[in-house]
């Protein structure tokens, strides 16, 4: 593995359950924390899981533009002209060699694959109870610096309050 490659884990969940999906589907609309996404991602490469990609196409049509997309899945036939795919994390990792970081946004097992190489955690974390099928996995927070970038308050936009934090894993 490239230890020169940066990993950023990217994710919303909800604040007592850690939820970040339902049925394929974010639980939320934080018009303000997807710019965010956008902002930390445009131009770089990001690394999804096959159900996070498929929930992405079927939302706006095609993978996230101006990004170099990389799909982990076990499905070999899996194909899409815009995205590249990987069959384990270490091919996921090799396609991303020369690249300072990569983002890796989702979805639950594809968390806890990367989290344990994870550099930053960058975390939206939602005051909402919400159902949902998919989390964010447990991690040890003494293990982590943190630092509160922005709290958002509920508005026409954003369905709920937020905040937005950034985890650096101490050395």
């Amino acid at each position: 593995m490239d230890a020169g490659i940066k990993i950023s884990l990217v994710t919303a969940f909800a604040r007592d359950s850690k939820i970040i999906g339902s049925d394929g589907n974010l639980p939320w609309r934080l018009s303000d924390d997807l710019k965010h996404l956008r902002k930390l991602t445009l131009g770089k490469i990001i690394i999804v899981g096959r159900k996070t990609e498929e929930s992405i196409v079927n939302r706006i049509g095609h993978s996230l533009p101006n990004r170099k997309t990389i799909v982990l899945t076990r499905d070999k036939s899996y194909h899409r002209d815009d995205c590249e795919t990987a069959a384990s994390w270490d091919e996921a990792i090799k396609l991303a060699e020369g690249n300072a970081e990569i983002f890796v946004l989702g979805g639950e097992e594809i968390y806890k694959l990367a989290l344990p190489f994870a550099d930053t955690l960058y975390l939206t974390i939602v005051d909402a109870k919400v159902e949902g099928d998919a989390a964010f996995p447990n991690f040890d927070e003494s293990k982590w610096d943190k630092k509160l970038e922005k709290k958002h308050a509920k508005d026409e936009n954003n369905e709920y309050d937020f905040e937005q934090w950034v985890y650096t894993r101490k050395i």
